[in-house]
């Protein structure tokens, strides 16, 4: 199985240190050498920590980003687009274990994030995810920045610096 995983990843022209996935039944087992697991079952691999402070909710991200199903068959990216990605933290913009994954990381941090069906996107009818599915994550920190709500009169705005 693990073979003919690795086929199947290198004809989809795997990136470097890509995880492999072996299903046993409903079960999935994940080989990646190198690789942490958090509490919360987020699997990562910091490839350049970054530095400053880690982000939290409320604050801005700016990020590029590449997203790969188990076969390492290329989702999403933004590289080649006009610009990075940018969201806020904490107010549900992001599938749960990718927004678990970058507040881990410091501006200019490179990371490679594995994250389980449980922390996946929604799944259902309208949607193209799968429920047991594992997705994989390249993320690129480029900017954070502090967000706080000014209020002038009864008008209010959300600043991000």
């Amino acid at each position: 199985v693990l073979e003919q995983n690795g086929r199947v990843q290198k004809q989809n022209n795997v990136p470097n240190d890509f995880p492999q996935f072996i299903r046993q039944g409903f079960e999935v087992v994940v080989v990646a050498d190198g690789y942490n697991m958090e509490d919360s079952g987020l699997i990562y691999k910091d490839y350049v920590v970054g530095t400053g402070v880690l982000p939290g909710d409320g604050d801005e991200v700016i990020f590029d980003y590449q997203s790969f199903n188990e076969s390492a068959k290329l989702i999403d990216t933004t590289y080649g687009s006009s610009k990075p990605a940018e969201t806020r933290l904490g107010v549900g913009g992001l599938i749960p274990g990718f927004e678990i994954g970058v507040k881990g990381m410091k501006v200019g941090g490179k990371r490679r994030i594995v994250v389980p069906p449980a922390l996946g996107p929604p799944t259902g009818p309208g949607t193209f995810f799968s429920a047991k599915q594992f997705e994989v994550f390249d993320i690129e920190l480029r900017q954070t920045k502090a967000c706080v709500r000014k209020q002038v009169a009864m008008f209010s705005t959300l600043v991000c610096e």
